[in-house]
Order: C-alpha cells, then sequence, then structure tokens
C-alpha cells in the first residue's frame, strides 16, 4: 500500500527543513570529523539519520506501530529523489566558509 498523502508531506517536509538550515549537522561534523574523514559526507550522513529517525519516530507515535515494507519501500524511493537537495544545502554552507 505504501505511504499516505501526509506521511508523504511530513517527509518532505523534514527534508525540506534539513536543506533550509544545514548549519547543526554541519558543526557537529566540525567538530567531530576535524583531522580524518570528509566533513560533507559525514554532515550528510548525520543529517540524513536525523531525518530518518524523526519520521520514523513521527510515523510510529501517529500510528502506534513500524513501517511495514511497502512502507520502507516507499520511504526510501522519496529519499532517493530528495536528498540530493539536502546534499547541495551542505555543500553550499561549507563552500560560504
Amino acid at each position: 500500500m505504501g505511504l499516505t498523502v501526509a506521511d508523504r508531506k511530513e517527509l518532505e517536509s523534514l527534508i525540506k527543513a534539513a536543506a533550509h538550515d544545514p548549519k547543526v549537522p554541519v558543526g557537529i561534523a566540525r567538530r567531530m570529523v576535524p583531522t580524518q574523514g570528509d566533513i560533507e559526507d559525514f554532515a550528510y550522513g548525520l543529517s540524513s539519520g536525523m531525518v530518518i529517525g524523526n519520521f520514523f519516530a513521527l510515523f510510529q507515535s501517529r500510528n502506534g506501530r513500524e513501517l511495514d515494507r511497502d512502507e520502507i519501500a516507499d520511504l526510501f524511493s522519496i529519499l532517493m529523489s530528495k536528498m540530493p537537495r539536502l546534499r547541495m544545502a551542505i555543500k553550499k554552507h561549507l563552500d560560504m566558509r
């Protein structure tokens, strides 16, 4: 069956909010990966995890259950199409320093 329209909008809203203000994950990445690894990749992974974790928590709170297989497939389909926006926001933020 997949995600409902409300769930899709919620997920897209979380992604949009994360892309709008990437300062927090970039700041954490700078403090945690000062000499090794790539700050951009770390910040992107952190932001992605925050979006997914928040969505899971909201979904479970609202529906009283975890996502099923079809809903997870929808989730990752949306993430694949929308998350490049988040990566670009992080890259832009890092280029501004």
